[in-house]
């Protein structure tokens, strides 16, 4: 009986290790992704931003719309949970998606990640040209508490 578990153990681990990397190489296509676009600096500390922008945008006269990605759970944020595959839907249908890491706690309060997001905002307004998007079609959405930004 424990040999069984541990044939569907490994199984599993297999299987998982396949369908991710299997993930990763469609969301990789069809996908140019920008890492640590530096949008502002605090302390010191460059606050960085990826950029993910479906190919089909790319030399397409006209703005698209846009997509700001939160990446925070339990108010830390980090550069290692931007997950490409939970942005997939947006890529898919067009948007050019901005995956923004903030300040995190406990070095930084609530409202100065409010401002870090505000900040990131009016980055990405100020280069909507560069990005092709309309600069007043920008939606947000996050989870946990990236959701609450």
């Amino acid at each position: 009986m424990h040999r069984c578990f541990t044939s569907l153990r490994t199984a599993f681990f297999f299987a998982s290790v396949f369908a991710f990397f299997a993930t990763v190489a469609i969301a990789d296509e069809g996908v140019t992704r920008i890492e640590d676009v530096v949008y502002g600096r605090k302390y010191g500390t460059a606050l960085t931003m990826d950029v993910f922008q479906p190919k089909s945008v790319e030399g397409k006269s006209g703005a698209g719309a846009a997509v700001v990605f939160c990446v925070s759970g339990g108010w830390f944020s980090s550069h290692e949970a931007i997950n490409q595959g939970f942005l997939e839907e947006y890529l898919k249908r067009g948007y050019t998606v901005f995956a923004v890491v903030h300040g995190s706690q406990p070095k930084f309060t609530i409202p100065e990640v409010v401002e870090d997001m505000h900040r990131a905002i009016r980055f990405i307004r100020s280069r909507a040209k560069q990005y092709q998007i309309d600069p007043n079609r920008i939606g947000i959405c996050g989870g946990s508490a990236g959701g609450h930004l």
